[in-house]
């Protein structure tokens, strides 16, 4: 199994570890969990389009958190993507993983600093319920063309368009 899946898979054990009553640190590892199952796969779809086998994981280690979530928003953006002409369900797809993204990427933030906010077991499978849907949506679209210029703009300097 890839590491995103193991990362999955231990979201959904620390949301359910405790029966009744969960406490607060496994909900809020169970959500960072979950955020960084989606930040890995992203990664790992994006460097296995890299020719060079072994270049791979050095590749890996040029994505940020920040950077990405900026990508994740302008997709999100209708005035600067508004996917003329493409497959409205691939555009589906596409804006699930990006939104998912920056849900979770707001999420992990809020669990791992904000010690005031209390977290129910409904809200954090939520949570790695709309996880499990972005890597669906992630490999539904994983050959498509918009997709792989997503993947590229999570890692590469935006440019201002003149």
């Amino acid at each position: 199994m890839a590491f995103h899946d193991d990362l999955l898979e231990q979201a959904q054990h620390l949301a359910n570890r405790e029966v009744g009553n969960p406490l607060q640190a496994s909900l809020r590892r169970a959500i960072s969990a979950a955020y960084y199952a989606l930040f890995h796969l992203l990664i790992a779809e994006s460097v296995s389009q890299w020719g060079i086998a072994n270049q791979r994981p050095q590749l890996a280690r040029v994505f940020e958190h920040t950077k990405m979530n900026s990508a994740s928003t302008r997709v999100l953006n209708t005035n600067l993507f508004p996917f003329t002409g493409q497959d409205p369900a691939i555009v589906g797809h596409l804006k699930t993983v990006a939104a998912t993204f920056c849900q979770l990427y707001d999420h992990r933030q809020t669990a791992d600093y904000d010690t005031a906010t209390h977290w129910s077991r409904n809200e954090v499978l939520e949570l790695i319920d709309a996880v499990k849907e972005a890597f669906k949506s992630m490999e539904a679209i994983r050959a498509e063309g918009i997709a792989n210029d997503y993947l590229l703009s999570l890692f590469v300097k935006e440019r201002q368009q003149k």
